[in-house]
């Protein structure tokens, strides 16, 4: 996958930081091309259209290693909601994190996703909801032991 990754990125930096999935594919149909091989070609079995999910999964399960104190893989490209509402695309992480404005609007989708989820599970399993609170606080800039302490 790393090749893929690399390749996907460097397709991303001349499409100023964009990667869209129907160029994806456009770029994969070639038999010779390193993303032909993720895809579903014969068309009796697979449409357009699965191959846009292909092609979103082959995205999603692009790594990169974040180095500070301690390595960590996160996803190379993400999905803002107003690339989503314009037709969709990926953006690399990189970009998105370090420009403030695509920053927050991660965040914030982040944020959204979370408290989706924890209205779930508040249904399912107590333990699991207090996990994800602790995360959305984190988040939040709130430290875990004084909100506990406060409530």
């Amino acid at each position: 996958m790393e090749m893929e990754r690399k390749y996907l990125t460097q397709v991303a930096k001349q499409n100023g930081g964009m990667l869209l999935v129907d160029q994806v594919i456009d770029l994969a149909r070639d038999e010779n091309n390193i993303l032909h091989k993720h895809f579903t070609w014969d068309d009796s079995k697979a449409a357009d259209a699965y191959r846009k999910q292909e092609a979103r999964a082959l995205i999603q399960r692009c790594r990169i290693k974040l180095v500070e104190t301690e390595a960590m893989e996160v996803r190379a490209f993400v999905s803002l909601p107003t690339d989503r509402e314009n037709g969709g695309g990926y953006r690399l992480t990189t970009r998105v994190m370090s420009d403030d404005n695509l920053k927050e609007e991660l965040l914030h989708d982040i944020k959204m996703t979370i408290q989706r989820w924890n209205k779930k599970l508040h249904l399912l399993d107590q333990d699991l909801a207090e996990l994800l609170m602790a995360v959305e606080e984190r988040l939040q800039g709130v430290p875990v032991e004084e909100h506990r302490t406060a409530a």
